[in-house]
């Protein structure tokens, strides 16, 4: 299912266009083997970046009372913000596949990433690249009334920022009790969307629910970068 609307908005061009400046910085070598953030401790080089004029979502490394090692909280009450975080080095031709564990716990009052007034996630996972520019990103996003497959094209701030968005999960996938795995295959999805793999990346986690004037939290186990060939038998389990 496509759907590619036409109405400019501010905040996922914030979030890319922020990236820039940590793709800007990215150096090291060509053969890093991949890259995994297990959510320990909030570090110094990672960045909560907000809307203008709009509350920011919160960020925070937490222990839940479920759960056995620590992990990534976002909270938004009638607010919006993205934590971005530098990653050094992947070759996406070596490392393509994203996977990451995920949950919402609450979710955005009749949010529909389909419609500009209501285009509010309780998680959402971009993968960006480019420069101020020209920006390109891959957007994994868990929503609250979106039908799960729809996906779309969104251009940001005059067509300088491309956005491919996909649906991954909704309200009904969803009780706030279990995380779940995902798994991507993101340099075939740039290269499906924007016909190359880039050779620098920065991540963006986003946690939006200004424009449905309600609240949404979510939580974030892990999020790695892999070669094509891991052993899915070896993932982590579903539940805890």
């Amino acid at each position: 299912m496509n759907f590619t609307p036409t109405t400019s908005r501010i905040l996922p061009a914030l979030l890319i266009l922020a990236t820039a400046t940590i793709l800007a910085g990215s150096t090291g070598a060509e053969d890093t083997p991949g890259w995994r953030e297990d959510f320990k401790a909030m570090l110094p080089d990672w960045e909560v970046r907000g809307k203008p004029g709009v509350k920011a979502a919160t960020f925070q490394v937490t222990q839940p009372a479920d759960c056995d090692s620590p992990c990534l909280l976002m909270e938004s009450d009638k607010a919006s913000a993205s934590l971005l975080m530098k990653v050094d080095s992947v070759n996406l031709r070596k490392t393509p596949i994203l996977r990451w564990r995920w949950r919402v716990t609450e979710f955005p009052k009749n949010a529909d990433g389909r419609d500009p007034a209501k285009d509010d996630q309780a998680i959402g996972i971009y993968v960006n690249t480019g420069s101020l520019i020209s920006q390109r990103s891959i957007a994994y996003r868990w929503e609250t009334d979106t039908p799960v497959g729809t996906n779309g094209m969104v251009n940001y701030a005059g067509g300088l920022v491309k956005v491919q968005w996909f649906s991954l999960r909704n309200q009904k996938d969803g009780d706030g009790k279990k995380f779940l795995i995902e798994e991507r295959n993101v340099a075939e999805d740039f290269k499906k969307a924007f016909g190359s793999i880039p050779a620098k990346i920065g991540i963006g986690i986003s946690c939006n629910s200004q424009y449905t004037a309600s609240r949404a939290a979510a939580e974030l186990d892990w999020i790695e970068l892999v070669p094509e060939q891991t052993n899915t038998a070896a993932m982590p389990p579903v539940t805890r």
